[in-house]
C-alpha cells in the first residue's frame, strides 16, 4: 500500500491573497513572518534560560530558582485555552505586535534591575510569568496566520521551515544565553529587547489582513473555549491522536530526566550532558529539514505508525546505554522522529481546522500536551528516585508500546489511514 501523495506546489494554485502563488523564498509576507517571529522567539529563548540563572547567581538558592522556573512554566496550564479563544477574536497581527511591545518593557525592566544589582525575586517571577503568557499568545497567533500568507499546497514546506527555525533556536539559544550571562548579567535581557524590536518591525510591515474570518457573532469567552474543545473532541481521529501525542510528550519528559541521570551515573559532567543535548538538537534540526518533503508525501497516519515503531526501539534504549556517544546518537534519532511528527501533525491540523477556530483548537491541543509535559517531569522524578533508570526505561517502553498499539489498531485512526490512501480524506 502507498500513501496519498500531496503535491507540495500544485499548478495554477493561488496564494491566500488571490494572486498567483510564488515560491516561499519570494513570498515577502511569509519571509517577514518567518524572520520576525524567529528573531522574537530566539530572544525569548535566551531570556527564559536567563531568568533562573539570574536568581540562582544572585541568591544562591535552588528553591527560589525553582520558583522562577515554575512561574515561567505556569502559563502553559493557565493561559493556553483563553489565549486560543482570544486569538480567534482579535486581529492576529495586532496580537503579535502587542505581545512584542509588552515583552520588550518586561525585558528592559529586568535588565535594568540586573544592571543595578537589585534583583527582587517576586519581580523576576512576575516578569517570567508575563513573558511566558505573552509568548503563548504570540505563538497561537503566529500558528493561526501561516495559512493566511501561504497557499495550502505550500503548508508542508512552510511549517517545515518553522520547525527547522525552532530547532536551530533551541540549539543556539541556551549556550548563547549562558555566554552572555557570563559576560554580564544584564546582557541577555538587552539582547532580547533588541530582538523583540526587530521582530516587532517585521510583523508591523505584514501586508495581509490577518483578522480571523468569524462567521458567527461574538460569544462569552468560556463558550468560545468550549467550542474549540468540542470541535476537537467530535473528531475521533484528532481526539485519539491528541491523546497519543500527549502520551509521547510525557514519555519524552521522563526520558529527558533519565538521560541526565544515566550520563551522571556513568561519570559524565555537565559539559558532556551539554554535548549530548546539542547532538539531540542536531537530530531535531535534520528532522525539520526533511519534514516538509515527508509531510507532502506521507499522511499523519503513516507517520504516526512508523514513528512510534521507531520510538519503541529508541526510547527504552536510552536507559540501558552507558556511552555518551551512543546516548547522543539515540537521542538524535528520537528528536529526528519528533520533528517529523510536529510538522506532519501541524500540517494536518492547519488544513482541517476552520480559520475562525485555529487559535482555539491549537490552544486546546497545546493545553493537553503541556499538561502531559508537567506530569512527565513529576512522574519522571519519582520514578527515577524509586525505581532507578533501568526500570524507568522499561516503563517508558511499555507506554510507547501502548501508544503504538493504539495507533495501529484504533478503528478511527485506521479509518483515517484508509481515507488518506484512497484520497478521500
Amino acid at each position: 500500500m502507498t500513501d496519498r501523495t500531496i503535491d507540495a506546489a500544485p499548478r495554477q494554485e493561488e496564494d491566500p491573497g488571490g494572486a498567483p502563488a510564488v515560491p516561499l523564498r519570494r513570498n515577502k509576507d511569509f519571509l517577514r513572518l518567518w524572520v520576525g517571529a524567529g528573531i522574537s522567539r530566539f530572544g525569548t529563548t535566551v531570556s527564559v534560560v536567563t531568568y533562573p540563572l539570574l536568581v540562582l547567581w544572585q541568591t544562591d538558592s535552588a528553591a527560589l530558582t525553582g520558583y522562577v522556573g515554575f512561574a515561567g512554566a505556569l502559563p502553559n496550564l493557565l493561559v493556553q485555552l483563553p489565549a486560543g479563544a482570544l486569538v480567534d477574536r482579535w486581529d492576529r497581527r495586532k496580537v503579535m505586535l502587542w505581545c512584542d511591545g509588552i515583552r520588550l518593557l518586561a525585558f528592559l525592566a529586568v535588565g535594568a534591575a540586573a544592571f543595578a544589582g537589585q534583583v527582587w525575586v517576586p519581580f523576576v517571577m512576575a516578569a517570567a510569568f508575563v513573558e511566558g503568557s505573552l509568548g503563548i499568545f504570540y505563538q497561537r497567533a503566529e500558528q493561526a496566520v501561516v495559512r493566511n500568507v501561504v497557499p495550502p499546497g505550500q503548508l508542508p514546506a512552510a511549517l517545515s521551515q518553522n520547525q527547522a527555525r525552532g530547532a536551530a533556536i533551541g540549539l543556539l539559544g541556551q549556550p548563547l544565553s549562558g555566554l552572555m550571562f557570563t559576560m554580564s548579567r544584564w546582557m541577555p535581557f538587552a539582547f532580547t529587547a533588541v530582538a523583540n524590536v526587530i521582530g516587532l518591525l517585521c510583523v508591523l510591515f505584514l501586508r495581509r489582513d490577518l483578522r480571523p474570518a468569524r462567521t458567527e457573532p461574538p460569544k462569552s469567552l468560556h463558550v468560545d473555549i468550549k467550542d474549540g474543545i468540542r470541535w476537537l473532541w467530535r473528531r475521533r481521529f484528532l481526539r485519539v491522536m491528541t491523546a497519543v501525542f500527549a502520551g509521547s510528550n510525557l514519555a519524552f519528559q521522563v526520558l529527558g530526566l533519565t538521560m541526565m541521570v544515566v550520563v551522571k551515573d556513568n561519570g559524565g559532567t555537565p559539559a558532556v550532558l551539554g554535548v549530548v543535548a546539542s547532538v539531540a538538537g542536531i537530530g531535531a534540526l535534520l528532522g525539520a529539514v526533511v519534514a516538509g518533503w515527508w509531510a507532502a508525501r506521507f499522511s499523519l497516519y503513516t507517520t504516526a505508525v512508523l514513528g512510534h515503531l521507531a520510538w519503541l526501539v529508541l526510547m527504552p534504549a536510552m536507559a540501558f546505554l552507558t556511552s555518551p556517544v551512543a546516548i547522543a546518537a539515540v537521542a538524535a534519532g528520537n528528536m529526528f522522529v519528533a520533528s517529523l511528527f510536529n510538522v506532519t501533525g501541524n500540517v494536518y491540523m492547519t488544513r482541517t481546522t476552520p480559520d475562525e477556530l485555529q487559535g482555539r483548537v491549537m490552544g486546546t491541543s497545546a493545553f493537553l500536551t503541556s499538561g502531559a509535559n508537567a506530569l512527565g517531569s513529576l512522574v519522571g522524578g519519582y520514578a527515577l528516585a524509586w525505581a532507578g533508570a533501568s526500570w524507568t526505561g522499561v516503563a517508558v517502553g511499555a507506554l510507547i508500546l501502548v501508544l503504538t498499539v493504539t495507533v495501529v489498531f484504533s478503528p478511527s485512526v485506521r479509518a483515517e489511514g484508509r481515507s488518506a490512501q484512497s484520497g478521500t480524506g
